[in-house]
């Protein structure tokens, strides 16, 4: 038969058990998460400003023939290509 002690202890036991279990899968979805996000491709856009070409990050909204400001020439800055690039990873292992 427990005693009261015994009983706590393995109440507590069992408290900790769930609550470990409950960490390490809140922390295995947001790797999951992480991962997922790491194999979208980057997306630029590329604008021409009085004849030269410059590129950013994408931003909600951009298309092809936007005017997106003005160049300091006075001319119109135009977007003339969004892109997606696949960054390739930077050292880590070789495949062979």
């Amino acid at each position: 038969m427990m005693n009261t002690y015994q009983l706590y202890l393995l109440l507590l036991l069992v408290v900790m058990l769930v609550a470990t279990t409950a960490m390490t899968m809140k922390q295995m979805n947001e790797i999951r998460r992480l991962q997922e996000l790491r194999k979208r491709p980057r997306v630029v856009t590329v604008e021409e400003c009085d004849g030269k070409t410059t590129t950013r990050d994408y931003r909600e909204g951009d298309y092809v023939g936007l005017v997106s400001g003005q160049c300091p020439g006075g001319g119109p800055k135009r977007v003339i290509g969004i892109y997606a690039i696949k960054e390739e990873k930077k050292g880590g292992r070789s495949p062979i």
